[in-house]
C-alpha cells in the first residue's frame, strides 16, 4: 500500500538536493577522458594509418565476450548469485587472490587467442597491432565503465539542479522514490574530486591495456609464453591493490591511485621496451 505521506516527504527531500557545480564540471572531464581520449586516440592513428582496425575490434569483441559475459558467469558459479554470502568473498585474503587472477586469467588468455587464432600475428608484427588491440580491449571499457557512469551522473546532476526531475517523482510509488532519493543524496554526499578520480583511473586502466596487449603480442608473435605469465601476474597484482581498497585494507583512494599509476608507468616502460627489441635471430650476423 501507498503512504501519501511518505511520499511526500522523500519527494520533499530530494528536491532539497543539489549537485554542486564542481561536481558536474568533474562529471564533465571524467566523461571526457573516459569516452573522447580512447575515441580521439583511435581516430589519430587511423589518420596517421597506424591502426589495425582488425585487431581494435578484436580487442573489443573478447573484452565484450570474455569480461562482460564469460567471467561474469563464472563469478556467480564461484561466488553464488549473492557474492556477500560467499565464504570466499568474506575472506580478505582469497577474494583478494580469486578477484585478481580471475580478471587476470580471463582478460590475458582472451588477449592470446585473439592475437593467434584471430588476428595470426608473425614475429614481425608491428608494434601498432598492440597498440590497436588494447586500444579496442581498454577503450570499450573506459566506456562502458567510466563514460556512461559519468554521462549517467551528469545528466541526472542537471535535471535535478534544473528542477526537471521534480515532476517526474510524482508518478513514482514509495519504493521508487525511496531508492531515486537514496541516488540523488549518493551524488550529492560525494566529495567532488571522486567524480575526476573516476575518469583519471579510466585513463590510466587504458595505458594500462596497451601495455598488457603489448606484453601477450610479443608472447603469441615470438612464441614467449613467459610475457604471458608476466601478464597475469601485473594484470592480478593491479587488481588486487583495487580489491583492498574495497575490502578497506588500503583506506585512501589517492594511495590506491598513486599505487596503480606506478604499476602501470612500469608496466608500460617494460613492455614498449620489450616490443621495440627484435628477435635474436633478426639481428645482423646472428644466424
Amino acid at each position: 500500500m501507498d503512504i501519501p505521506y511518505a511520499e511526500g516527504m522523500v519527494c520533499q527531500m530530494a528536491s532539497q538536493q543539489s549537485i554542486s557545480t564542481l561536481s558536474i564540471v568533474f562529471m564533465s572531464i571524467s566523461a571526457a577522458l573516459s569516452i573522447l581520449v580512447p575515441i580521439g586516440t583511435v581516430i589519430f592513428m587511423g589518420i596517421k594509418k597506424r591502426l589495425n582496425w582488425k585487431a581494435m575490434l578484436c580487442g573489443a569483441l573478447l573484452f565484450f565476450i570474455f569480461v562482460l559475459i564469460l567471467e561474469n558467469l563464472m563469478h556467480v558459479a564461484v561466488l553464488g548469485s549473492d557474492p556477500t554470502k560467499s565464504p570466499i568473498y568474506n575472506d580478505p585474503i582469497l577474494y583478494m587472490i580469486y578477484g585478481g587472477f580471475a580478471a587476470g586469467i580471463f582478460e590475458e588468455t582472451a588477449r592470446l587467442l585473439g592475437f593467434k587464432f584471430l588476428i595470426k600475428v608473425n614475429k614481425n608484427e608491428s608494434i601498432d597491432t598492440g597498440i590497436s588491440y588494447g586500444l579496442g580491449h581498454g577503450g570499450i571499457e573506459a566506456i562502458l565503465i567510466g563514460g556512461l557512469t559519468a554521462v549517467g551522473n551528469l545528466i541526472t546532476s542537471v535535471m535535478l539542479n534544473s528542477g526537471v526531475l521534480n515532476s517526474m517523482t510524482g508518478t513514482m510509488n514509495s519504493e521508487e522514490l525511496e531508492s531515486f532519493n537514496g541516488a540523488v543524496k549518493a551524488l550529492s554526499t560525494t566529495p567532488p574530486d571522486m567524480f575526476l578520480v573516476s575518469g583519471i583511473e579510466r585513463l590510466i586502466a587504458l595505458v594500462l591495456q596497451i601495455s598488457l596487449s603489448l606484453f601477450i603480442l610479443k608472447a603469441a608473435a615470438e612464441k614467449k609464453w613467459l610475457y604471458f605469465i608476466y601478464a597475469i601476474l601485473i594484470h592480478a597484482g593491479v587488481d588486487m591493490l583495487a580489491i583492498l581498497f574495497k575490502t578497506d585494507v588500503i583506506r585512501d583512494i589517492y594511495v590506491l591511485e598513486a599505487l596503480v599509476l606506478l604499476a602501470t608507468a612500469a608496466a608500460a616502460i617494460i613492455a614498449f621496451r620489450i616490443s621495440k627489441r627484435k628477435p635474436l635471430e633478426d639481428l645482423p650476423g646472428v644466424q
